[in-house]
């Protein structure tokens, strides 16, 4: 009886951390910049009126997983496209309209598959504020939006553009100079939270034409944590796991946007299931996310 309680409770955690882990993304962020060949510039994003820029991130991830001696692996894959309309600045900060184009989330694991219901974030709209140097003042539009993850629960769009901007250092900046910036991206579903946090350390390292732009190529090299309280069915569920990981970027220098990044991250650490269960489960998971513009 005890072996068949346990075998129950152990399927319910792996579905339930597979959907977990699927939306936590590891949300490695974007970081951009702009800059001359041989001399310091100040950063800053331009957004001029009328002229609408999409984007589209994808992004595949691989947990690892040992649940009582088993080892269980399982893939996702996501993506979403989204246009961005500059509506204008307002006390020196832009106003942005979001449209979000498509949205997808897939999962395989030896429990099956799942699949994000994306039917209530296709086609909807919000407004951002973002600051010239990158803050996001206001995503509350986002966090309005919500779609269903089956066995996880309800959660909000909020996490996809909580640090999609990254922060800009105020200094002005040149090849081989580099700028800490710190972020936090929280998923908040029906279960609880999820909570990351990053420190980056970021280089520019050269320019390279990228898509008929001139860019500023930059790396980043990125530390984080990722911890969560949640609760399913009963079950307690504690994360505390580390990132790590690094991000080369493509900033069109005269234009001011971002043309390209890549990210690539790792992720250890533990999930702890409390009563009934009581089982520590070792965690290990790779990424490599592409976010691009599609439409100048």
């Amino acid at each position: 009886m005890q072996s068949n309680r346990s075998s129950g409770s152990s399927s319910k955690i792996l579905l339930f951390i597979l959907a977990l882990l699927v939306l936590a993304g590891f949300a490695i962020q974007n970081v951009t910049a702009g800059a001359k060949p041989q001399s310091a510039v100040t950063l800053a994003y331009k957004f001029p009126e009328g002229k609408t820029l999409t984007y589209q991130t994808t992004s595949t991830q691989t947990q690892n997983l040992d649940v009582m001696g088993q080892a269980v692996s399982t893939e996702s894959n996501t993506a979403i496209e989204f246009t961005l309309q500059p509506k204008g600045l307002k006390e020196r900060q832009y106003q942005l309209g979001v449209t979000v184009n498509a949205f997808k989330i897939e999962a395989q694991s030896p429990q099956g598959s799942m699949a994000a219901d994306a039917s209530s974030v296709v086609g909807k709209s919000f407004d951002m504020i973002l600051s010239r140097l990158g803050k996001e003042i206001d995503i509350a539009g986002a966090s309005s939006i919500r779609y269903s993850m089956g066995i996880a629960g309800t959660r909000d769009l909020g996490a996809s553009f909580q640090a999609f901007f990254p922060d800009l250092p105020e200094r002005s900046v040149k090849i081989g100079d580099s700028w800490p910036s710190e972020d936090s991206v929280t998923q908040k579903s029906d279960a609880g939270d999820i909570h990351i946090n990053f420190h980056t350390v970021n280089t520019p390292e050269g320019f390279e034409a990228v898509d008929g732009f001139e860019c500023m190529r930059i790396k980043g090299a990125v530390t984080g944590k990722m911890t969560g309280n949640l609760e399913q069915q009963g079950m307690g569920l504690l994360f505390d796991a580390k990132i790590d990981g690094t991000q080369t970027w493509y900033f069109a220098v005269k234009e001011g946007m971002l043309v390209k990044t890549e990210t690539k991250g790792s992720i250890a650490g533990v999930i702890t299931a409390g009563d009934p269960a009581n089982i520590t489960i070792p965690m290990t998971g790779e990424m490599r996310t592409e976010t691009h513009l599609v439409k100048k």
